[in-house]
């Protein structure tokens, strides 16, 4: 299979809460980049669809976005924990209210942790759009 992405992504073990209308379902992130995470989950959505995600840097901070589902790998919940990859890629669309400063600054500290500039916001991809 052809790479895709624009940037490196960091395996990253966050709380998330996600849906279509209201973020109400929980899971956990498995890996994530400045325009793109991939949700670790039996209950996925359907490719094409639009949704919203609450993603939990710590406990008092979270910042919430709009994705759309790429991608995903369906799984009956007896087998999420055996499958490496069970669950939805989803490309950010936009992150909403103030959260793009908070955003900017965990995906950057992670491309300086591992010395790289794969995974920073110097050139995003061209369907990104952060909104204020």
């Amino acid at each position: 299979m052809v790479e895709k992405r624009l940037s490196k992504r960091f395996l990253r073990r966050l709380k998330v809460r996600y849906g279509l209308d209201q973020p109400s379902k929980l899971a956990f992130t498995e890996d994530i980049c400045a325009t793109g995470i991939f949700i670790r989950t039996y209950d996925v959505i359907k490719p094409g669809s639009i949704i919203n995600v609450e993603i939990y840097l710590s406990e008092d901070r979270k910042i919430l976005l709009k994705g759309c589902v790429k991608w995903v790998k369906k799984l009956p919940p007896v087998m999420v924990g055996q499958a490496k990859k069970a669950g939805m890629g989803v490309k950010i669309l936009e992150v909403l209210s103030d959260g793009e400063s908070l955003w900017r600054e965990f995906i950057e500290s992670y491309a300086f942790h591992f010395k790289t500039s794969e995974c920073t916001f110097a050139e995003p991809h061209p369907n990104t759009t952060f909104l204020k």
